[in-house]
């Protein structure tokens, strides 16, 4: 049932505040692509309603531990009209600490490192038996993020791209940023910096003299990734055909 006065809209905004944390920060981590409207609200609704389980465990836990230090839920759902009123900062303040501790919980859950690593449960049994995942599942993530992100090593200091682009020339240099959200191939873009490499059509290879170069991802036909340690010197080497 949809809230039709300004409180049940208020109190509905505030109680889907975990879901929208965990959803906005998986976004940013974990680009997947565009979903309908119906499935991101699915998802906000439950992460919010996930979070807000364990923490209501966990306070219930509490409860049964330091009885005179914690919320009487019982008499606040037997009589909440004249509990909340005669404990109403009370009622206030745990109220806000649940609803923080929820959120915080879904911002951590969506941390890439979790993230991977429960991917990583999730291709070992028993969990393959429960979860039925296997290493032919469709993904709907970002290669680019398979190659910057997931598959990069923990060891690596830095990450050097080669990019060939449609007109035929490369670029090379040092990884700054990529657009990570699930967007149009077109709507992307690749940052890189200085030391930066140019090689012309005709094989010709030119120093650029700036710090940076922002590259569309409509322009890109091939990306070649390279992963450095320190002592390495970056060498992605020349293009060989298309992509």
């Amino acid at each position: 049932m949809i809230p039709s006065t300004p409180v049940g809209v208020a109190l509905l905004l505030l109680l889907i505040a975990p879901g929208l944390a965990y959803v906005l920060r998986r976004e940013k981590v974990v680009p997947t692509s565009p979903r309908t409207a119906f499935r991101e609200a699915l998802q906000v609704v439950f992460a919010s309603v996930a979070s807000l389980a364990v923490i209501g465990l966990l306070a219930t836990l509490l409860r049964t531990i330091a009885p005179e230090h914690t919320l009487d839920v019982r008499r606040l759902i037997q009589a909440p009209g004249p509990f909340a009123r005669g404990h109403h900062v009370q009622v206030a303040w745990w109220s806000f600490g649940v609803l923080a501790a929820a959120t915080l919980l879904a911002w951590v859950m969506a941390d890439p490192r979790i993230i991977r690593g429960l991917h990583w449960l999730s291709t070992h049994k028993p969990f393959t038996w429960l979860t039925g995942a296997s290493n032919s599942d469709i993904a709907e993530i970002s290669g680019w993020w398979r190659v910057f992100d997931d598959r990069r090593p923990k060891d690596t200091a830095k990450v050097d791209v080669g990019v060939l682009k449609d007109d035929g020339t490369y670029i090379q240099g040092t990884l700054v940023s990529w657009t990570a959200g699930g967007l149009d191939y077109d709507k992307r873009e690749l940052v890189l910096k200085e030391p930066l490499r140019y090689q012309t059509t005709d094989g010709k290879q030119h120093s650029l003299p700036v710090d940076m170069v922002v590259i569309a991802g409509r322009d890109i036909r091939r990306l070649d990734v390279k992963y450095l340690m320190e002592a390495n010197t970056p060498d992605v080497g020349k293009p060989s055909g298309e992509a």
